[in-house]
């Protein structure tokens, strides 16, 4: 240790790397744990920059430890050694979970360091009482070791959609209406360019088909509604919330991300900027614009503020494509309780250490949800929207607070355990939601 500060304090001025050294990676490559902590031979060499790349090696998640530190070699040059243990990387699991209207289990495979290259592999499947699906997506963070990613990914879902009233009053709980039953199968292929550290421009091109196989007022959930809360005359004539066919188009999203987390505790910022529209032939002609912001403040350096903030504006948006409000994202409400084309949503949450035993760590937390979810325009030739779907004014303004827990085990890096209990304000209602196994 002495040694290492007396390098520090004798190598004030910038230096040049000369050499990189990487030790005690068992799986993941040197050329890998290079890419992860950006720097190569050549670059400039500053004391601070200690701390930087351990910073990163330690926010890939893949490491248990991670030790740098760098000698003198030559005349203004250094050697820099990175000392990096892996983390056991995949998971083979089961999942559990309970949220309002949505109670289902699958499995799922997750590997965060395929190849031993900092790729990400994930399956999963599962049944449930509003979604059974597949989803798989492979993530190369890095082409060849050059600085364009891609992505692969794949969703094919059957989905028990409940559609709710819009909301007329600002103390309101809107009641379901319409349930339809909707195949979805998607598959996607994005592909960019990390321009420097943490700035990147990419464009994913995606193909759907949507399909309707039943639709029917929702009388399970609502033994009072009506034909008519459908925009019908009799229960035969409830019509599908849309059309059926190809959903084709593109998005080009460009990000600046500058987060970190050491060992679960977040830092930094991230914004990104996405615009998508329908190309080719698709059977739907929409476009929208999504902008989200991320920050994160460290407090007693065990403590955690995180403060999440996105606003969506879409034209023309098809029923797949609306914007969805209550269960996760907005805890205290029901699964998907609010929908639009236009939404804007606020969650700050603040999470504190409550134990640790035997490398499982508890971390309580508390949360502020709010959002404002409607839409701006109804006449959109392509969907069947339920009568007066364009709430004005206060109403579709739904705000939650809660409190809730989470399990970590250091030595993987997917948490194993969520569970959250929500108190929407404006319909006096508590709501609890459960995940079990895969849970991120």
């Amino acid at each position: 240790m002495l040694g290492t500060l007396a390098l520090v304090v004798g190598h004030a001025a910038a230096d040049t790397i000369r050499e990189i050294v990487v030790e005690d990676n068992e799986k993941t490559t040197s050329d890998a744990v290079e890419l992860i902590a950006k720097v190569e031979v050549g670059d400039e060499w500053t004391p601070d920059t200690v701390d930087l790349i351990k910073t990163r090696l330690v926010s890939s998640g893949l490491f248990k430890d991670v030790e740098v530190f760098y000698e003198p070699v030559g005349e203004g040059g250094v050697r820099v050694h990175m000392l990096v243990r892996d983390k056991h990387s995949w998971v083979i699991a089961p999942a559990f979970y309970t949220q309002p209207t949505n109670v289902g289990g699958g499995v799922g495979f997750g590997e965060n360091n395929l190849f031993g290259l900092n790729q990400k592999l994930l399956i999963y499947a599962q049944i449930a009482t509003g979604d059974t699906y597949f989803v798989g997506a492979w993530v190369i963070p890095s082409i060849l070791g050059t600085r364009f990613y891609a992505q692969v990914d794949t969703y094919n879902i059957h989905s028990r959609i409940i559609e709710y009233a819009a909301p007329t009053r600002y103390l309101s709980n809107p009641v379901a209406v319409r349930r339809s039953y909707v195949d979805y199968d998607n598959t996607g292929f994005r592909l960019g360019y990390d321009i420097y550290h943490g700035l990147k421009l990419d464009s994913r091109l995606r193909a759907a088909h949507v399909s309707y196989s039943h639709v029917e007022l929702d009388t399970q959930d609502n033994p009072m509604v009506t034909p008519r809360d459908a925009g019908a005359t009799e229960p035969m004539s409830i019509k599908a919330p849309g059309i059926s066919g190809w959903d084709i188009s593109n998005e080009i999203t460009l990000t600046m991300d500058h987060r970190a987390n050491w060992y679960g505790i977040a830092s930094g910022q991230k914004l990104s900027l996405t615009f998508e529209h329908t190309i080719l032939n698709s059977d739907f002609h929409y476009y929208e614009l999504n902008a989200s912001f991320y920050k994160a403040w460290p407090v007693l350096e065990s403590h955690n503020f995180v403060a999440k903030a996105r606003v969506d504006i879409g034209h023309h948006m098809p029923f797949q494509q609306e914007y969805l409000t209550g269960g996760t994202s907005m805890r205290g409400w029901l699964n998907n309780q609010f929908r639009g084309d236009t939404r804007a949503l606020v969650n700050l949450e603040y999470s504190v250490p409550l134990f640790e035993l035997k490398g499982l760590q508890f971390r309580g937390i508390g949360f502020l949800d709010s959002a404002f979810t409607t839409f701006l325009t109804d006449d959109n030739p392509e969907r069947n929207y339920l009568p007066n779907a364009k709430a004005r004014g206060l109403a579709p303004f739904k705000n939650s607070v809660g409190i809730g827990t989470r399990l970590f085990l250091r030595q993987i890096v997917l948490p194993l355990l969520g569970l959250d209990f929500g108190y929407g304000l404006e319909a006096h209602d508590l709501q609890i939601y459960l995940a079990i196994g895969l849970t991120d």
